[in-house]
C-alpha cells in the first residue's frame, strides 16, 4: 500500500465519523468518556492505555517483593526484623555476585538495553510494513503471559522472575511504540480540538484505573491479613493484573484496533526484511540529519532533552521502590500507598501546567517543572532516611506527583508546537525512540553505587541530575518561542496555543509514555 491509499481511508471515515456524529442525541457524562464517535481506534487506544496503567502499577507491587526476596535470600534482614535491627544495620551480602538492592535497578539496566537497541528497528517495521497490528498483538501475549508466570513468584522462584521481569519491561516498551503509531492517524481522523479531547479522556481513564486497582490491592491485601507478606501481596496483584490485562488488551487490539498499511513507502525492489531494515534505517538517519540542519531553534533540542529528561523520569519508579524500602523502611504494602498519593498528587500539578504556560512559554515551563522535579528528589532522597515517621514519605510522594503531573503536559505542548507540519507520524515515532536511548544509564549508576556501599540517596541524586542537564540544554540551546513556531510552521496558531493551553496541554502527537509513573522494570 501506498500513502495516497492510507490518506484516502482515513479521509473516509473522518467524513463518515463527522456524518455520523450530526444527529446523535444529547449525551450524559459517563457516555460523553466513551463517546469516540464512530472512531473505533480511539477506544482501542483507550483499552490499551488502561491495561498499561494496571500493568505498571501491579510491578510496582511485584518489584517491591522480588526485592525483599533477594534480600531474604541474601541473608539479610526485611521487613520488622530490619526495623527492629536499627539504622545502623547495613547488609552487605551478596546474592550471585551483585548487592540484592542493586536487583531491581539491574532490571531496568537490561530492559533499556534491549530498547535503546531493537526500537529502532521496531520502528522501522512499523512505518515501513503493513505489521502493526500484528507486532502490537504478539507484546501485548507475550506480556500478559509473562504477568500470568509471575503469579508463582516465591523464595524458590523469587531469580527466574527477574529474568522474565527484564523480558517484560522490552515487551512493555514494544507496546507503546505500537499504540503511540496510532495517534497521529486518530487526530487525522477526528481534528486537533477533538483529538485534544480524547487524550485527555485517554490519560484520565489510564489515571483513574491505575487509582482505583492499587485501592483493589491494598483493601484486598488488609481483608486477606496479607498486608505484612510482600510475596502473597505480589502473587493477588499479579493475578488481578492479569485478568484485567486479558480483557483490556484482548478488546483493545482484537476488536478496535485496525490493520494498517505501511505509512511510509518503499523503493521498487525491496522485498526482504533485511533490505527493508536496513532502508528504513538510513531513511531515520537522513531524518535526524534533516532535523539537526532544519529545526535547530526548537525541534532538534526538544528531542536532545527528552533523551536525558525521560531516562530520569522514566527511572524514577523503579529505583524509588528501592530507596522507600531500604532507606526510609516501606514494605509492600506501603509502596503501594505511596504511588497512590504519587497519582493523586499529578492532578493539582496538571493545573499549575497552563498557569505557567500562559506567563511564560511551553519552553520555559517545561524547564521550570523540570528544575522543580529535580530539587523534590534531592530533598527527599537527602531527608527521608533521617524522618520522626516512615510515612512523612507521602508527603514527598505527594509532590513528586505535583511535579510529573507539571512535567508531562508541558512536555506535550512543546512537542506539539514544535513539531513541523506534516511530519506527525515520522516524528513521533523518533520522540519515542529519543526517550529509550539512555534508559539505561541512570539505573546503571544506581546500581554501581549501590554495589560499591554508596548510600541509595546519592543514587537518587545522579537520576536527578539528567533532568538539569535536559533543562540546562534547553536553556542554551533553544531559540525564541517565536522562532520555534515560526520554524515548525506553526507561528499562525500561536494565540491559540498559547492562550488556550488547557486544551492544548493535553494534544501532544506522542502521549509520553502513557504519563505512566512510567516504567514496569
Amino acid at each position: 500500500m501506498t500513502n495516497n491509499s492510507n490518506t484516502s481511508n482515513i479521509a473516509d471515515k473522518k467524513e463518515a465519523a463527522q456524518l455520523s456524529s450530526k444527529d446523535m442525541p444529547p449525551l450524559n457524562c459517563c457516555e460523553r468518556l466513551w463517546d469516540y464517535q464512530d472512531t473505533p481506534e480511539a477506544k482501542g487506544y483507550a483499552l490499551l492505555s488502561m491495561g498499561r496503567g494496571v500493568a505498571v502499577m501491579a510491578n510496582v507491587v511485584f518489584n517491591a517483593a522480588l526485592l525483599e526476596l533477594a534480600q531474604t535470600a541474601a541473608g539479610c534482614l526485611t521487613g520488622e526484623e530490619k526495623e527492629a535491627a536499627g539504622e545502623d544495620y547495613k547488609c552487605t551480602n551478596k546474592i550471585y555476585g551483585q548487592n540484592p538492592l542493586a536487583l531491581i535497578s539491574n532490571i531496568a539496566v537490561v530492559t533499556g538495553l534491549l530498547s535503546a537497541f531493537f526500537m529502532p528497528f521496531i520502528g522501522v517495521i512499523l512505518d515501513f510494513t503493513s505489521y502493526r497490528r500484528f507486532i502490537g498483538m504478539v507484546f501485548s501475549i507475550v506480556f500478559t503471559l509473562i504477568q500470568i508466570i509471575q503469579i508463582s513468584i516465591g523464595p524458590k522462584t523469587w531469580f527466574p522472575m527477574v529474568i522474565l521481569q527484564s523480558i517484560g519491561g522490552f515487551c512493555f516498551a514494544g507496546m507503546i511504540m505500537t499504540s503511540l503509531a496510532y495517534l497521529p492517524e486518530i487526530c487525522e481522523l477526528v481534528g486537533q480540538t477533538k483529538h485534544s479531547k480524547y487524550t485527555a479522556r485517554f490519560t484520565a481513564k489510564q489515571f483513574t484505573i491505575q487509582a482505583l486497582f492499587l485501592m483493589l490491592v491494598g483493601g484486598l491485601s488488609f481483608a486477606f491479613g496479607i498486608a505484612k507478606n510482600s510475596t502473597y501481596t505480589a502473587r493477588m496483584a499479579m493475578g488481578l493484573n492479569s485478568f484485567f490485562i486479558a480483557i483490556l488488551f484482548g478488546v483493545g487490539w482484537h476488536k478496535y484496533m485496525p490493520s494498517r498499511p505501511a505509512s511510509r513507502p518503499l523503493p521498487e525492489g525491496l522485498r526482504s526484511c533485511t533490505s527493508v531494515v536496513v532502508y528504513g534505517l538510513k531513511q531515520n538517519i537522513a531524518t535526524t540529519k534533516s532535523i539537526y540542519h532544519q529545526y535547530k531553534k526548537g525541534l532538534f533540542w526538544f528531542l536532545l532533552a527528552e533523551v536525558f529528561a525521560q531516562s530520569s523520569v522514566g527511572a524514577l519508579t523503579t529505583l524509588a521502590v528501592v530507596y522507600l524500602n531500604d532507606v526510609v523502611g516501606l514494605n509492600t504494602a506501603d509502596v503501594s500507598l505511596f504511588f497512590l498519593v504519587v497519582l493523586i498528587g499529578t492532578i493539582p500539578g496538571a493545573r499549575l501546567a497552563p498557569i505557567v504556560t500562559k506567563r511564560s512559554n511551553p519552553n520555559v515551563a517545561w524547564q521550570i517543572s523540570m528544575v522543580s522535579l529535580f530539587i523534590t528528589i534531592v530533598v527527599g532522597a537527602f531527608t527521608l532516611g533521617n524522618a520522626p515517621n516512615k510515612y512523612f514519605s507521602f508527603v514527598w510522594g505527594f509532590f513528586v506527583g505535583f511535579n510529573l503531573g507539571w512535567f508531562y503536559p508541558t512536555e506535550n505542548l512543546f512537542f506539539s508546537c514544535a513539531l513541523p507540519k506534516g511530519s506527525e507520524a515520522e516524528i513521533a515515532g523518533f520522540r519515542v525512540i529519543s526517550s529509550m536511548i539512555l534508559s539505561w544509564l541512570p539505573p546503571l549508576l544506581f546500581s554501581l553505587m549501590i554495589s560499591n556501599g554508596i548510600d541509595p540517596k546519592w543514587g537518587m541524586m545522579a537520576m536527578a541530575v539528567f533532568l538539569i542537564f535536559a533543562a540546562f540544554l534547553l536553556a542554551v540551546g533553544t531559540g525564541k518561542w517565536e522562532d520555534i513556531l515560526l520554524e515548525s510552521g506553526r507561528s499562525e496558531a500561536q494565540d491559540v496555543e498559547i492562550d488556550d493551553a488547557e486544551i492544548l496541554l493535553e494534544s501532544g502527537r506522542s502521549e509520553t509514555q502513557d504519563v505512566e509513573i512510567p516504567n514496569v522494570q
